[in-house]
């Protein structure tokens, strides 16, 4: 017997920080980038990802989020059945893209439909968000969110996500810096500076509310506001030390060349970056500039 489960990818818009401490955030999926789990009965515990094939429990530390999804759904089957897990997609790791909530999110959804246990939505989400939070240091619930939605998320610990059916008629530019940024040093950073200074607190309520901002904009298909709010929320997030000087760079092209807006996108000290554009003439434009400076890039409609 062979289960698979198709999980998309997500970028978030607005409130990558703030998030994590209670304020509002602003995400979108993105259904191009995918993964596909599958599990299949198997002579030993296996796993088959394009950067690990080995032992499924002597995977790396990376992996730890997963192991955990694993560990706790073969114990709510009563199972110690050896199990294959294969993986392949196009979310690149450690780019803020979501990779990990996606694959946490799928291995759940396969293994709940593998062993026929009936989870509810809730259960699903909340075993996804447990292995986030294994993987970064600290979860928000924003990723597992938008990488089980097939709309717009917009975001808070305290309501969850609601999904917006809207489009602001525009194309977003994604870019992949080569980069890898490393989530939970980001947060650890963020965190140091919250018990630092006052004036980080007050940099993260401002995100939240750009994210409060950028939605209100959003339903009114208001590009320059959403632009603005992007390049906004950039200057925050630089101020945190959470940018790079490729970022820099590539921002700088980017609104030279007619970019409404743009920003780091996800946890920061690398990763990707996104330009908010009129149209996809103009994101292939700036793609073609920036191109020499990273490794990929999409477009995505919105």
């Amino acid at each position: 017997m062979k289960n698979s489960y198709l999980a998309h990818g997500k970028v978030i818009l607005m409130g990558e920080h703030a998030v994590v401490y209670g304020y509002d955030a602003l995400a979108l999926p993105l259904k191009s980038l995918q993964i596909r789990t599958t599990v299949e009965r198997a002579a030993e515990m296996w796993m088959a990802t394009a950067k690990y094939h080995g032992p499924f429990w002597a995977a790396p530390a990376e992996y730890d989020g997963l192991k955990y999804v694993v560990r706790t759904m073969l114990t709510k089957a009563a199972s110690q059945q050896p199990l294959k897990f294969t993986y392949r997609g196009q979310i690149p790791t450690k780019r803020g893209l979501g990779s990990s909530a996606s694959v946490a999110l799928a291995t759940t959804r396969v293994l709940n439909d593998y062993f026929k246990l009936g989870l509810t939505e809730a259960e699903v989400i909340a075993i996804t968000n447990q292995a986030e939070t294994i993987n970064h240091g600290q979860a928000s619930g924003l990723d597992a969110a938008t990488v089980n939605s097939d709309h717009l998320i917009f975001f808070n610990q305290k309501r969850g996500p609601v999904a917006l059916q809207a489009e602001l008629k525009a194309s977003l530019l994604i870019m992949d810096t080569g980069e890898l940024g490393s989530t939970k040093e980001a947060v650890a950073l963020v965190h140091q500076q919250l018990e630092q200074s006052p004036a980080a607190a007050s940099k993260l309520a401002t995100l939240g509310q750009l994210a409060t901002e950028t939605k209100t904009a959003w339903l009114k298909q208001d590009q320059q506001g959403v632009g603005h709010n992007f390049n906004r929320a950039q200057a925050i997030l630089t101020s945190l030390d959470l940018s790079t000087a490729k970022i820099a760079e590539l921002q700088k092209i980017a609104l030279s060349h007619g970019a409404l807006g743009f920003k780091l996108s996800g946890s920061g000290l690398g990763g990707i970056v996104i330009a908010l554009c009129k149209d996809q003439v103009l994101a292939r434009r700036i793609a073609t500039a920036c191109q020499s400076l990273v490794t990929n890039s999409w477009i995505e409609e919105i």
